[in-house]
């Protein structure tokens, strides 16, 4: 009866500086203690045998042993490590493990590192799921950097935790709790949802749940192998959307419209909240790291202003604390499948307000590694490192510069047009090729389009030249007037201008005569 939740097992991180949470069950009524670095905490269980106890604050360790103890038993785990400890939440982009990472085969070989572990969560959908199927078999273990253990990290995850690690010299961990092609509104509470603006989707669902052949409907759930997914790696359809083996689709094809998820699947409101999250939580934790909203751009996406900070809100009341939150603007994209990359111009609108507004959040800009036709951008060690680079300004209080050029001002001109950044750094550049190996024209600014006294103008024509913080334009099409540039406010577009920090220009917007 004497068991913790399933974070507790030999081989894990926990969070330096900090009271760590244990938690589990135990008989009714039954005392529990906990002991490590020769601090000891006690509590007693409930009448429903639950238990929660706080024991630390405890200091950075490679090598400690964690002692439970209830009754006559007494569970030891060995091998636990004291450091910083970060959330990876999200959807695919966040769950994309290492094996499909483009750097992967590089990277593998290299990789040993004793301090730098990881915990995925089970993906289980419902109440009562965990215990269905071997979950257990591929997730819900702690993981250490080996060659043989890499290909089950998030890629995302490793690359920040990485880069952490090198530079602070601390055991770093990452808990994974992501699942692919999930909204926002599955990773929230009935109270963040309404608070969020999100009614919508709980009306629908329950309109739904009114019509619904309960008995066909959980016959087709458990007919359905795609339900029982417990080992991704080895499921062939899933290797291939991630490998990206497809054709792409025809951008003629009209989309087909979303079904309102049912009471066992993971898409349904406040589902992952209830059953992944809530059984992390209060793992005690540095931060969050979340890369999501692709889901959200293929409906409802002009809710995703008001649901992410009421998500972020969400996150901070389950963890009983402001943790620092950094997160993953959408990476430029086209069409792949049933998703459309122009919905999700509104979502990075969105994921910037959020960046502009919410206390405690950093954004990471990666508009310089999608991919037209996969949604999955395969180059994930940039966007670990930008995440980094937030969390050593925003939360380990480097002096260093974090954010991604920023277009503040146009200056029209005869012949030319002069673009004003913010975030410079100590200069702009124009690369002349892309993280993902794509060459560009150093001569040119990518992403950009241009209104001139309400006429398009053809920026192909058009020569660029950065210095300090000025990108300037030149061509015969351009003279004083009423100008309108925007910077990567489409669908697909590659960004080729980047900051002293080499972070590529964000997407944005300004007027000017």
């Amino acid at each position: 009866m004497f068991k913790p939740a399933l974070l507790f097992q030999t081989g894990m991180t926990l969070q330096r500086g900090k009271r760590v949470p244990i938690w589990g069950t135990a008989e009714p009524y039954a005392e529990v203690t906990a002991a490590i670095q020769s601090k000891t905490a006690r509590t007693r269980a409930g009448a429903d045998g639950r238990w929660q106890l706080e024991v630390g604050p405890l200091s950075v360790s490679f090598a400690e042993t964690l002692t439970l103890r209830s009754g006559a038993a007494c569970l030891e785990y060995t091998d636990v490590q004291v450091g910083d400890v970060w959330l990876a939440a999200g959807q695919s982009n966040m769950e994309f493990y290492m094996e499909y990472d483009a750097d992967s085969a590089e990277e593998t070989p290299a990789c040993a590192d004793d301090a730098l572990r990881f915990f995925d969560y089970p993906k289980v959908a419902y109440p009562g799921q965990l215990a269905e199927a071997d979950y257990l078999a591929q997730h819900g273990r702690w993981r250490k950097a080996a060659p043989d253990q890499l290909r089950w990290f998030s890629a995302v995850g490793y690359y920040f935790a990485k880069e952490i690690r090198a530079r602070y010299g601390v055991p770093v961990a990452i808990v994974g709790c992501n699942w692919s092609g999930t909204p926002a509104c599955t990773w929230m509470s009935e109270e963040s949802l309404m608070e969020g603006g999100g009614r919508i989707y709980l009306d629908e669902y329950r309109a739904a749940l009114e019509t619904l052949d309960r008995d066909a409907y959980e016959a087709e759930f458990r007919a359905n192998p795609a339900n029982w997914r417990i080992a991704p790696l080895d499921d062939e359809g899933y290797d291939a959307m991630m490998r990206g083996d497809f054709e792409p689709t025809d951008p003629n094809t009209p989309l087909e419209p979303i079904p309102v998820p049912g009471p066992k699947s993971e898409k349904r409101p406040g589902a992952l909240y209830e059953s992944m999250l809530c059984c992390v939580a209060p793992y005690a934790l540095r931060g969050i790291l979340y890369y999501q909203g692709e889901s959200d751009g293929d409906r409802y996406n002009q809710l995703y202003k008001t649901l992410l900070p009421a998500l972020i809100r969400g996150y901070r009341r389950l963890w009983g604390e402001d943790l620092p939150f950094l997160f993953v603007q959408l990476a430029p994209f086209g069409r792949w499948q049933n998703c459309d990359g122009t919905r999700y111009a509104l979502i990075r609108q969105a994921q910037q307000h959020a960046a502009d507004t919410v206390p405690g959040v950093g954004m990471a800009v990666i508009t310089d590694v999608g991919m037209q036709h996969d949604i999955h951008p395969k180059k994930k060690k940039p966007v670990g490192q930008r995440l980094a680079l937030q969390a050593r300004r925003r939360v380990y209080g480097e002096d260093i510069l974090c954010e991604a050029p920023t277009l503040a001002a146009a200056e029209p001109g005869e012949g030319t047009l002069t673009l004003r950044f913010a975030n410079a750094g100590e200069g702009l550049y124009l690369a002349d090729r892309l993280p993902t190996g794509t060459p560009e024209d150093p001569r040119r600014l990518d992403g950009l389009t241009l209104t001139l006294d309400g006429a398009p103008v053809d920026t192909a024509a058009l020569t660029a030249e950065a210095d300090g913080d000025t990108v300037t334009l030149r061509g015969a099409a351009l003279h004083k007037g009423k100008v309108t540039a925007e910077l990567g406010r489409g669908g697909w577009y590659c960004i080729n201008l980047y900051n002293s920090a080499a972070l590529p220009a964000r997407p944005a917007q300004v007027t000017a005569e």
